[in-house]
């Protein structure tokens, strides 16, 4: 009996709950906007430190750079490490390319969080780069990242335990809309702080860097100015 009464309370609450989930382009149609209203929808450069622990005060990083990025790509991450090892990450036309002092890295750490979709605050297209990116825009539901509540466009990933390969999804804040967390369909997961303020631009203060059998890393922002158009795509050499 008291198995019966669980499961109707679970059919209950759970009907109004699905019905609460905006279609996913009312989403998607949010986020862009929210891209907008944080003024970031620009060419950005990116002063950037990445950690093996959430970066805190007088907390001392691994590796220090710059990340420049267009709206909807292309992208570039340039780190050197405490070392002196330099590491480029490098987005363009949909392929990420790494490079370790100019050799090739056939199996890079996922180290170039898409930022790009954070500066488009059109929701046309924004669906084209999530489209581009393996997302299906068609499905929306509820999710639970780490003290968020989320809507979640794609298929969202059930965790280490589930059966079914990961999934690319985005996520997103349920109150703000605001872009809190993407998934890749390799594993990978970017994880986007507390927004901060870098002048008139609100930006993530760090973002994580999730994947699978491998401890997490955080990409810290530190400061954010415009870059002339074409900056990542003539930083890194591309043609």
């Amino acid at each position: 009996m008291r198995r019966a009464l669980a499961f109707a309370a679970t059919l209950v609450f759970a009907a109004p709950a699905a019905a609460l989930v905006p279609a996913p382009a009312k989403l998607v149609a949010a986020a862009a906007r929210a891209n907008g209203e944080a003024g970031r929808a620009v060419p950005l450069r990116l002063a950037v430190a990445l950690h093996t622990e959430l970066p805190g005060e007088g907390a001392s990083p691994i590796a220090t750079g710059e990340l420049v990025s267009e709206p909807g790509g292309p992208a570039r991450l340039e780190l050197v490490g405490r070392n002196g090892v330099r590491e480029e990450h490098v987005l363009n036309q949909g392929r990420i390319r790494a490079t370790r002092d100019g050799e090739v890295l056939a199996e890079p750490r996922a180290l170039l969080p898409p930022v790009w979709l954070l500066q488009l605050r059109r929701s046309g297209s924004l669906r084209s780069a999530l489209r581009r990116m393996g997302v299906d825009v068609g499905i929306s539901e509820m999710g639970r990242s780490p003290e968020r509540d989320c809507f979640v466009v794609g298929v969202r990933s059930r965790g280490p335990e589930a059966s079914a390969p990961p999934r690319p999804s985005v996520w997103l804040d349920a109150y703000s809309f605001e872009i809190v967390r993407f998934d890749r369909g390799d594993g990978a997961r970017f994880r986007l702080g507390p927004t901060k303020s870098f002048g008139e631009r609100q930006l993530p203060a760090w973002i994580s860097l999730e994947q699978q059998g491998k401890p997490p890393l955080y990409l810290e922002l530190r400061s954010a100015s415009p870059a002339p158009s074409g900056a990542a795509r003539s930083a890194s050499g591309a043609p």
